[in-house]
């Protein structure tokens, strides 16, 4: 398989043997146009089968008898590709990246006083937004990684905001404040729409068939099994509030489907923030509500011919013996009630 854009060219086997073989053939009809590859600019990523149980070596792969590098991850098109099929290294990457692009816009923008705050937040929205969530249409997210989104965009906005965090905002207030919704429901507005966009394609479309496509051969492992982009999509579907059984005949409309994401999405983002606000609302009540734990009953030894309670067994031998002196030697039975 081999996927073009402009200068990038990404070719795809599933045995050495295959990429070896069209890496030649493409080495060499670029010889015959007049064009170079780019040798330390071509690697090698090998993705293994998971949940296998002898190790594999990583491919032998040549271009003019020189041997290509073989690398955990590479960018390609902007995001990055990882050898374990995982996008821990694309989130922290995307992290960085908006980062960055608000780092340039500081000074100018977000710390300008002589803008409004309702500019800042649409700055943010139109440049440091879309750098972080590049590519998320064909993510398949775990809760850390929607944790470490969350967390970056809740910084940016409080900074935006001249919010502290003495401050004491919670963060359902600082989105409202700013009129912008969660990460996490962002993310799955934009796959949605990226799936209709599939399910309106042709059926030669390479994107519509990977995602109607299975695997003939193999099973899952038993077990906590690995999220598919599928899973993500069905769990998007319920969050949102759209029929799983006739979203995609909907989705071939695209002004219904786009509207319909539309307010799924929004239904999801005040689902969450009023399960953050209960959440938070029922944590202040246990704190609140807390009771002390009762001290554990102690064993106490009342004394059976005046009004004094003995903590201990000796103590009250010894103390019926001061009475025992103090009317001459008259014995006294001992007794010990428990309380």
């Amino acid at each position: 398989m081999e996927l073009q854009y402009a200068d990038d060219n990404a070719l795809v086997a599933l045995w050495e043997e295959d990429l070896q073989g069209i890496l030649s053939a493409f080495a060499k009809a670029s010889k015959q146009l007049g064009l170079a590859i780019n040798i330390k600019k071509t690697q090698i990523l090998h993705q293994p089968p998971p949940n296998s149980s002898t190790p594999v070596l990583p491919p032998n792969i040549s271009i003019d008898n020189i041997r290509l590098e073989n690398v955990d991850y590479f960018p390609y098109l902007g995001s990055l590709l990882s050898s374990k099929a995982v996008i821990d290294d694309e989130i922290h990457h995307r992290l960085s990246c908006a980062s960055g692009a608000f780092s340039r816009l500081r000074k100018r923008v977000f710390e300008n006083l002589d803008l409004q705050a309702k500019t800042k937040i649409l700055v943010y929205k139109a440049v440091v937004l879309p750098t972080l969530l590049y590519g998320s249409e064909a993510w398949t997210t775990y809760s850390r990684h929607l944790k470490a989104l969350e967390a970056y965009h809740q910084r940016s906005l409080r900074k935006i905001l001249r919010i502290s965090w003495e401050d004491r905002h919670t963060n359902t207030s600082v989105l409202e404040e700013a009129d912008i919704p969660t990460i996490t429901a962002t993310i799955a507005q934009n796959q949605l729409r990226w799936t209709g966009h599939v399910i309106r394609m042709p059926d030669s479309r390479l994107p519509k068939q990977v995602l109607y496509s299975q695997l003939v051969k193999g099973k899952r492992a038993p077990g906590g099994q690995k999220k598919r982009y599928k899973d993500n999509i069905k769990t998007n579907l319920k969050k949102c509030h759209i029929d799983l059984k006739a979203w995609e005949d909907m989705a071939t409309d695209r002004a219904t489907w786009r509207n319909l994401v539309r307010e799924g999405a929004a239904l999801y983002n005040d689902d969450l923030c009023h399960a953050a606000q209960d959440k938070r609302r029922l944590r202040k009540e246990r704190a609140t509500t807390k009771q002390v734990q009762p001290k554990l009953p102690t064993t106490t030894f009342p004394c059976p011919h005046c009004t004094r309670i003995i903590g201990s067994r000796i103590g009250l031998y010894a103390h019926l013996k001061t009475h025992k002196d103090q009317e001459g030697g008259q014995s006294y039975s001992t007794t010990s009630d428990r309380r």
